[in-house]
């Protein structure tokens, strides 16, 4: 695992009051799964896969829509994997400790799923085949991932002050189009998301009970007085911070 990997995982390990502050994550797991349910209407999986499950809020929903499915629900970070075994001790779901972007499990799989866990891959071309590699002739991949326009409240307020965010810069759809893998096809709808939050303090303390934290590789952090300065700014001027959230499906062809 390298350092940044290391690093990402320590910050989910740490995230003990993750479920009290991700309400996002929570609704685009809920979106998700709705979208699934959708598309394999008329089709069982009867294996699924996901990737970055966090504390289980897709798991859930998958374990309850496909109950005889065989699911293994996995994550970068040991502590998110405990607690959503907490969370899902009545479920026949089996949890692994994995980087989804480079998978040790063996295929085929009906389904593979991930939500808001592909932002922080670093070669996603190259992870998407792997993933892909994995799905059995006709199987679905799903995923949700961030856009630009995410966290743009935020970045705006240390813009007007002059500072570094820290806020990662994320890729736009048509870029994410272009990355599928061959051997199939695949497209990207997008959606948009507003968390209410009545100040920056709130905001950033939902970012670090998330452990979503960590800044952009290379930014220079800001100083306490800038920091301070871009959040009145923030207190001033907004009210929610909003989520552009990309919604991925693709579909591996049939011989």
């Amino acid at each position: 695992m390298d350092e940044r990997k290391h690093q990402i995982a320590q910050r989910f390990n740490a995230a003990q009051d993750y479920d009290a502050a991700a309400d996002i994550q929570y609704r685009c797991a809920e979106l998700l799964a709705e979208r699934i349910r959708k598309e394999l209407a008329l089709s069982h999986p009867s294996r699924i896969l996901e990737f970055g499950c966090g504390t289980g809020f897709l798991t859930e929903q998958l374990s309850a829509a496909f109950p005889d499915s065989s699911l293994i629900a996995t994550d970068l970070a040991p502590g998110m994997i405990a607690r959503a075994q907490e969370r899902l001790t009545d479920r026949p779901v089996t949890f692994h400790v994995m980087d989804g972007e480079h998978p040790d499990v063996d295929g085929p799989f009906d389904l593979i799923a991930s939500s808001l866990c592909f932002q922080w891959f670093e070669d996603r071309h190259a992870a998407l085949q792997r993933l892909c590699q994995r799905l059995a002739p006709g199987g679905s991949l799903m995923l949700t991932t961030l856009l630009p326009g995410s966290l743009r409240e935020w970045r705006s307020s240390c813009e007007q002050e002059g500072t570094s965010c820290g806020v990662p810069s994320y890729t736009d759809a048509s870029t994410l189009q272009q990355e599928w893998p061959d051997g199939g096809s695949g497209t990207w709808s997008v959606m948009t998301l507003h968390d209410p939050v009545p100040s920056a303090r709130v905001f950033l303390n939902k970012l670090r009970q998330i452990g979503a934290s960590l800044p952009q590789p290379g930014s220079t952090p800001a100083s306490l007085g800038a920091l301070r300065r871009a959040m009145r700014h923030f207190d001033r001027h907004h009210q929610t911070v909003t989520y552009r959230i990309g919604l991925g499906i693709f579909r591996k062809d049939t011989p």
